[in-house]
């Protein structure tokens, strides 16, 4: 009796797996949403945004943590991302960089560059297929790429670009994040 109970969880382990691979990916992308968020309220100085992106950076660390301890098999591609945000972290502890005077570009370039990894490299993580999201990925990834350059351009109008690239690309992973965890 007690090896047929045991036969049957060990029969529904698998799914328990992939519903909670599921769920740590729809957290990796929110939280990145997130994290692009507040990185443009940063970026617009307003006030009581540090705690609030730190707390949301800690977040996406501790989605990617529980992802590489508690999913198998893992996606190999994962280090690069841990790479960025482990640099991250040391360049905030030893303050490296702070007196550079074209620090903040970098700091967009970076962050322009992550976001795009998880827009666009096919199957990252979890694969499915939403034809609708394509073109919305590379129209956000565009225009923010498009917004930085504005930015760093001083063109009329940055602030206005940067904030519709901004939000496009947040929304953009928040959708794919929440596609990604439903079943096709």
């Amino acid at each position: 009796m007690q090896i047929q109970m045991l036969r049957k969880k060990l029969k529904n382990l698998p799914n328990y797996s992939i519903k909670m691979k599921k769920t740590i990916v729809t957290l990796i992308y929110t939280s990145l949403s997130l994290m692009l968020l507040a990185y443009l309220f940063k970026l617009l100085n307003w006030p009581v945004v540090s705690d609030f992106s730190m707390g949301i950076f800690w977040l996406h660390i501790a989605s990617y943590i529980a992802y590489s301890s508690f999913v198998i098999p893992k996606d190999d591609r994962i280090i690069y991302p841990l790479v960025v945000l482990v640099l991250t972290i040391l360049f905030n502890i030893f303050d490296i960089g702070s007196g550079y005077e074209h620090m903040p570009l970098v700091v967009f370039f970076v962050m322009l560059l992550y976001v795009s990894f998880h827009l666009l490299v096919k199957g990252y993580l979890i694969s499915n297929h939403v034809r609708f999201l394509k073109p919305i990925k590379y129209i956000a990834v565009t225009v923010l790429g498009l917004s930085g350059l504005f930015k760093i351009s001083h063109l009329f109008g940055a602030e206005t670009m940067l904030i519709v690239g901004v939000s496009l690309s947040s929304i953009a992973l928040l959708l794919k994040g929440i596609l990604k965890g439903i079943d096709q």
